[in-house]
């Protein structure tokens, strides 16, 4: 048995913070068509006197989110806040509902017709009985927001075939606010205010950062992502034009490399950050991105870059010494744009002696290489870490953390200094094929590459041994496949290294709080509780810990355990949890992935009866009827990964365990609905054993 699987009782640092077919002949279709045209008609012809003169755009994008009543959160998980009260998706009416009350919120008080409304939620395969599901779906949207203070049949009215969403006056709805933000931050900088547009471009950059609606598809959703797309690049290419007014050179290349990934098609971002190397001095990187530019074009499009951009190259290349700016401002910023002011920073040029010079340089650079006492070898004169990530283009699964890595891949992009990127590979290709063909050769630039999970490290296990000077660090795998060829090869390649979640303490620390729960429902009887796993080996880490911990908490409790398999249905989970809650379980702790939501499911149907929820993302909101959440904070793996390479500390040929020390898994109890002094006994519990879980992660803190 592997080292992993005999640390089974294991440490978390615990928080007490709250932290188709259509269905309808032709005929019927053409009757149903021609009724909602005639809708349509009437909505339009009565739309001014149906919306309230006091709607528009400016209404619901309050700017400062601070002095907003109502915060519609619509990037990532929809969410409602009003007054501390905070509404989660998922208490909305499914994702018909999400997607309706998202179209609603971004018409920002434009009367939409049904027939509109249907298109976007059902395509053109709507429902026979379409006008009556949204009509449920209206009723519904009403009270969510009558949860969150507003007057639901007030703010959602219907009039004249159509629906209209009048939110209170001062609202914040944050992709709304994005725009806006973006639009004043270009302003800010035709009026020579750089200051004010890094602080506005940043809310936008902040919000367009995170995926729109993630899990929705459709016409609609994806025109909105590409609009945000759009907004995002803005914000950064004005972030790094503020940086660069402002002299904030090393700022202005983290922006401008930001812009460049999300667009790598559009050249003012590459003039942009050759022009941000510069200003830091790195006129060999400035080439190097123009030669990035250049490949890409040639090999992706066929195509040459625009005499725009060979112009910026040229002036690097044939200024004479001692010159003026390597290309002029209008040259180098956004179309639009407002020259910088006189007085900004000097940018330098690069003489072709210069070139020459630096060019055999960097080639010496390269050579340059220190052996650290611990066997590493560190290279100087280099450029800043580079760090790509890979993720699956598909998710294998509902749960899939990807979105978490990529969120601290940005966090890191900007605390750290490093330069980022991020590629999505198809798993169901075998090998590398997958894999964009410019994200394959460009591998050896990168000096880390973290591979999210199995799926995607599978992969990548040939590719250790063709680039040496690569670091890989593969995310989540597999803890039981031992003898499979990923965990061999990182076994055996100095250049790998792998990054596993030490978890059981969160299930115990579950079971000790139901135990308790369970008797304060049914006492003075055996109080039974109940787990929902994956299967014996993927649940290996918790499969006994929940029991331990409950039996810890109440002598003689009963503990149900039944296993849902890989990749089962909400569906199988929702029957496991009837079935246990028939047989007397209290307290149902659901830990079988994404079928874990139909065990939650059937716990909301039952008086009396709570979950606990498992893996949930740091901070999440409680859903209804749940006790606590175990925590998985997968942007902790990304976060050590990146720390320890660029302190040359990352281990080679590693297999690491991180957990408590670095709060990657956590226990989060819902302190609202647990009584006080269940939660001192559980504080009483987890501090006996913190000591003991502590010693049982290998991975080194933080240098």
């Amino acid at each position: 048995m592997n080292s992993r699987r005999q640390r089974l009782l294991t440490g978390a640092e615990w928080s007490w913070e709250v932290a188709g077919r259509r269905g309808i002949h032709e005929d019927r279709q053409r009757q149903s068509n021609r009724g909602r045209r005639d809708t349509d008609d009437k909505c339009v012809v009565h739309a001014a006197e149906a919306r309230n003169p006091a709607q528009d755009r400016g209404k619901i994008t309050a700017r400062i989110e601070q002095e907003a009543f109502l915060k519609v959160f619509l990037a990532g998980r929809i969410a409602v806040e009003a007054e501390g009260v905070v509404i989660d998706e998922r208490r909305f009416p499914g994702r018909q509902g999400r997607l309706l009350f998202a179209y609603l919120v971004a018409e920002h008080g434009r009367p939409v017709p049904r027939d509109e409304l249907a298109d976007v939620l059902w395509g053109d395969a709507p429902p026979a009985t379409w006008d009556k599901a949204l009509s449920v779906l209206v009723s519904k949207l009403r009270g969510v927001l009558a949860e969150g203070g507003v007057d639901g049949a007030s703010a959602l009215t219907a009039a004249f075939g159509c629906y209209q969403l009048d939110l209170p006056k001062g609202t914040w709805v944050d992709v709304l606010a994005a725009e806006s933000a973006a639009k004043e931050a270009e302003g800010f900088l035709e009026a020579g205010e750089p200051e004010s547009a890094t602080e506005t471009a940043v809310l936008a950059e902040s919000v367009t950062r995170i995926p729109f609606l993630p899990g929705d598809d459709g016409p609609w959703v994806e025109e909105k992502r590409r609009e945000l797309a759009e907004v995002r690049v803005r914000a950064l290419s004005a972030l790094a034009e503020a940086s660069l007014r402002t002299e904030k050179a090393a700022d202005a290349v983290r922006w401008a490399e930001l812009a460049v990934e999300a667009e790598p098609f559009r050249e003012s971002g590459y003039r942009r950050l050759m022009e941000a190397q510069v200003a830091t001095g790195n006129r060999g990187e400035a080439l190097r991105v123009y030669e990035r530019c250049r490949r890409l074009l040639a090999e992706e499009l066929g195509a040459y870059p625009s005499p725009e951009t060979e112009s910026i190259y040229r002036n690097l290349l044939e200024a004479p010494p001692g010159g003026g700016a390597a290309a002029t401002p209008d040259a180098i910023s956004a179309p639009g744009a407002a020259p910088p002011p006189t007085s900004s920073r000097k940018r330098p040029v690069l003489t072709a002696a210069a070139l020459v010079a630096l060019l055999a340089l960097a080639a010496a650079a390269t050579a340059i290489v220190v052996t650290r006492g611990d066997g590493s070898k560190t290279s100087f004169g280099a450029a800043p870490s580079r760090v790509a990530l890979v993720v699956p283009s598909s998710p294998p699964w509902a749960d899939d953390p990807s979105a978490q890595y990529a969120e601290a891949l940005d966090s890191a992009r900007t605390e750290d200094g490093v330069v980022t990127q991020k590629f999505a590979i198809d798993p169901s290709k075998p090998g590398l094929s997958g894999l964009p063909q410019r994200a394959r050769r460009s591998l050896d630039d990168f000096g880390l590459v973290l591979l999210a999970g199995q799926f995607v490290a599978t992969r990548f296990a040939h590719e250790f041994g063709r680039h040496p000077h690569t670091r890989f660090v593969v995310l989540n795998p597999d803890p039981i496949n031992t003898d499979g060829p990923l965990y061999q090869a990182v076994s055996n390649h100095r250049n790998a290294s792998d990054v596993f979640f030490i978890e059981g303490p969160g299930a115990r620390l579950a079971g000790f709080l139901s135990a308790l729960v369970a008797r304060r429902q049914d006492p003075g009887k055996r109080p039974v509780v109940s787990e929902i796993l994956v299967n014996k080996d993927v649940s290996a880490n918790v499969v006994d810990n929940f029991p331990t911990g409950a039996m810890a908490a109440v002598n003689g409790v009963r503990v149900l355990r039944a296993y849902a398999g890989e990749f089962a249905p909400g569906a199988r989970c929702e029957a496991i949890a009837n079935k246990q809650i028939e047989q007397g379980s209290r307290v149902v702790y659901a830990d079988a992935g994404a079928c874990s939501a139909g065990a939650l499911s059937a716990v909301e149907e039952h008086r009396g009866v709570w979950g606990v929820e498992a893996d949930q993302a740091p901070y999440s909101p409680f859903g209804p009827r749940i006790l606590g959440y175990t925590v998985k904070a997968f942007g902790q793996e990304v976060d050590y990964a990146i720390q320890h390479y660029i302190d040359h500390t990352l281990s080679h040929r590693r297999h690491v365990d991180i957990g408590i020390e670095r709060h990657a898994v956590d226990f989060f109890a819902h302190t609202d609905v647990v009584p006080e002094q269940f939660l001192d006994r559980l504080r009483g519990y987890r501090h006996r054993w913190m000591p003991h879980w502590r010693t049982l992660t290998n991975a080194p803190l933080n240098q």
